[in-house]
């Protein structure tokens, strides 16, 4: 198998720019001063970056697949684990899809 430089040169420098970008942020979260505030930050910063990865395709998604957020934001709001939320939400995604 032949590799291209130039491709493997790319995957490299993409990997490291990757890499740096993540370390950065890991460090420089590490020389902030710890605060309530900064806690409180961090720990809805997971939820955040779900949220808005997901809205868009939901939003874009039509009647079964807002059915099936529905789905999964009414299981959890009941305090149903989240993993039985999740598939609440995609079997009424499936359920719809396959009669609609």
């Amino acid at each position: 198998m032949d590799v291209d430089s130039m491709a493997l040169l790319a995957i490299l420098g993409m990997a490291l720019a990757t890499y740096a970008v993540r370390a950065s942020g890991f460090f420089l979260v590490q020389r902030l001063p710890r605060s309530r505030f900064l806690d409180g930050f961090l720990h809805h910063l997971p939820g955040a970056m779900f949220i808005a990865l997901v809205t868009p395709p939901v939003l874009s998604g039509g009647p079964p697949t807002w059915a099936g957020a529905l789905a999964v934001v009414g299981t959890a709001a009941l305090k149903i684990p989240l993993l039985f939320s999740l598939l609440a939400g995609a079997g009424t995604v499936a359920l719809l899809r396959y009669l609609l």
